[in-house]
């Protein structure tokens, strides 16, 4: 090869079977003390520390656990905290019909129109109402959402096409 070495192979003689076994020691001679031997044990110490962080974790599980489940145990399962729901998703039935800047709104909780087409609102979990002309803003009723609609819209009309095509 240019520039490199040549690697050529040799042989490898096997040694014989006797000389891989180790010598029995000779009879006339005392035996040699073994070395001493490194313990796989830690030192007392470590265990006791070790020992005590287990302990301590497993308390603070343990007392975690109970103080975060101590509430719903104590709760009376006969004491409702939630009110009696209404007719639409545990609000009462608001209706309402009026003229709002020169626009008729008609509607309940759970449907609106203005000027007879439909505006599309969503509930809140925190019971609040937004609606799919002023999504970045909710309101507290379905009628305060659809007189906003009507100040956003000014003087154009709603699609009938409705959110499910836009």
């Amino acid at each position: 090869m240019a520039g490199g070495t040549k690697l050529e192979p040799r042989p490898v003689a096997a040694r014989p079977a006797e000389s891989l076994a180790p010598a029995p020691p000779p009879a006339s001679a005392p035996p040699k003390p073994s070395p001493p031997t490194r313990s796989t044990r830690p030192p007392r110490s470590s265990r006791t520390r070790r020992f005590f962080l287990r302990a301590a974790f497993a308390f603070g599980a343990i007392g975690g656990t109970a103080a975060a489940l101590t509430p719903i145990f104590r709760a009376d399962p006969r004491k409702s905290a939630a009110p009696a729901p209404g007719p639409v998703d545990g609000m009462p039935d608001e209706r309402f019909d009026e003229m709002y800047a020169g626009r008729r709104i008609q509607g309940t909780a759970s449907g609106v129109r203005i000027d007879g087409r439909p505006l599309h609102l969503m509930r809140r979990a925190d019971g609040t109402y937004v609606s799919v002309v002023n999504h970045f803003e909710s309101f507290p009723t379905a009628l305060a959402t659809a007189r906003a609609a009507v100040d956003d819209l000014g003087g154009t009309q709603l699609s009938l096409a409705g959110p499910a095509l836009h």
